[in-house]
């Protein structure tokens, strides 16, 4: 059965860095396009298997939180198997201190509401 993808608004603030960082690297308008493109695709396989990815050892609100790497980039979530809904928290840089940003950030937000 599928989940439901949910972006936060960290994560949607982190995309839309990554996209225009795309940019201005490359000048090509196109590139923050095919980023995002990607990101899609690798989210609706997220939607298929959720818990096929690797875990860290970071907790938010109970639940573990699980590592994709994607590009150069990785992608952090949880999921509510419950209500079948995967929580993409943030999406980093490879190289950034990832494990500290996570263990910092102790709430996440879907159109500035907490969520779980």
């Amino acid at each position: 059965m599928y989940h439901k993808i949910l972006e936060t608004d960290e994560a949607i603030k982190d995309l839309h860095h990554i996209s225009c960082k795309a940019y201005d690297y490359t000048k090509d308008k196109e590139s923050g396009h095919i980023f995002l493109t990607l990101y899609d695709a690798t989210t609706a396989n997220m939607a298929i298997f959720p818990n096929g990815f690797n875990t860290t050892d970071i907790e938010y609100r109970g639940y573990i939180i699980h590592i994709l790497p994607f590009g150069n980039y990785n992608l952090f979530y949880i999921v509510n198997d419950e209500s079948k809904e995967v929580y993409i928290l943030r999406i980093l840089y490879q190289k950034q201190s990832w494990q500290r940003i996570l263990r910092v950030d102790s709430s996440y937000h879907i159109r500035g509401n907490k969520i779980i």
